[in-house]
């Protein structure tokens, strides 16, 4: 051995590792042969082991991704999927949509970006269902948790920038749901819309055709 070793650390254990035998050096490091508890012999940098880098063959980290896919299964859930898609549309110029959220400032907020499990718990306290999608109540706000929560695709629908906002009753409605209030077909109250028609005009009874 080379009297460059301070010491021997043949027999000591760091973590789960247990020094069998010196194996040799390389500049001035040292690499030991070692047994992990779960019976993987490896051989490992001296110094990773007294400053506790490495504390066992890998099966340490091995168990903790075993146990985060157990916990969450990861990648098998549409809960997963929403999460990743949220990011995407918000951080990747190559998404089609990118242009309507990270295009135009709408990010993820710090708790969720980079944390599924804050994500995942605060939709399953917050009605996550399979059937229903994530919607941000205001359109030019962030995906944060004040400012999210879960409908169906219908109601996601009509919360985009892209529908016409109408009174009806003292409400600001959508005209997709004026018509199902007013019983008004669509491209009739939409004309009048257009035309510029307002309040009692635009609600008039649609004369029957004789």
């Amino acid at each position: 051995m080379s009297k460059s070793f301070r010491k021997d650390l043949t027999g000591q254990r760091f973590g789960r590792l247990t020094v069998l035998e010196f194996v040799l050096t390389e500049g001035h490091r040292s690499f030991w042969k070692c047994q992990c508890e779960c019976g993987n012999i490896s051989v490992v940098n001296g110094m990773y082991l007294k400053t506790g880098r490495t504390q066992s063959c890998g099966c340490i980290q091995k168990e903790i991704a075993a146990q985060l896919k157990t916990k969450h299964n990861l990648h098998d859930t549409r809960l997963y999927k929403i999460w990743i898609d949220m990011k995407k549309r918000c951080y990747n110029p190559n998404q089609t949509h990118f242009k309507d959220y990270g295009g135009r400032g709408i990010l993820v907020c710090g708790d969720w970006k980079d944390n599924f499990q804050a994500f995942y718990d605060w939709a399953m306290s917050n009605g996550y269902d399979d059937n229903l999608t994530i919607d941000r109540i205001d359109n030019n706000g962030i995906y944060e948790p004040s400012n999210c929560h879960w409908v169906d695709m219908k109601s996601q629908s009509r919360n985009t920038r892209r529908n016409v906002k109408i009174e009806y009753n003292g409400k600001k409605i959508c005209i997709a749901e004026a018509v199902e209030h007013s019983k008004i077909p669509y491209n009739i109250l939409y004309m009048r819309y257009q035309r510029g028609d307002r309040g009692e005009r635009l609600f008039r009874p649609v004369k029957k055709k004789k």
